[in-house]
């Protein structure tokens, strides 16, 4: 099973990786405005990004504590780009809280841990 996930992994980050090269592009070619279509291919970018980290999370031989804290991580990409897709509303909202606290809640554990590190063990 870990073959097959980190197979698609790969997919997943080729496609996000298109998706950022299209936006790019895009926004050149109409001078930076605001559009729709950029919304909409930022927003997949960050999907196909998050559900990339997660099936590579899911099929590493990572302890399970690790692997929750980095698949959560994912989780928050693939919920900022859902986002983008729906209108202003309670489920976005909470949406947006949720990404809010597994980005600052997963940073935070990064930081905890390089602070309990000596300077020179710092990862």
């Amino acid at each position: 099973m870990k073959k097959p996930l980190r197979q698609l992994s790969a997919v997943l980050l080729v496609s996000a990786l298109a998706g950022m090269v299209t936006l790019l592009i895009f926004d050149a070619w109409n001078r930076l405005s605001l559009t729709p279509f950029h919304q909409h291919v930022g927003a997949l970018s960050f999907m196909l990004i998050g559900a990339s980290y997660i099936c590579l999370q899911l099929g590493t031989a990572r302890q399970w504590k690790d692997k929750i804290k980095r698949v959560l991580l994912g989780v928050g990409f693939f919920l900022w780009g859902s986002e983008q897709f729906l209108s202003p509303g309670p489920l976005v909202t909470v949406m947006d809280s949720l990404v809010v606290i597994i980005f600052v809640s997963d940073l935070s554990l990064v930081i905890m841990d390089s602070l309990r590190c000596k300077d020179d063990e710092l990862r």
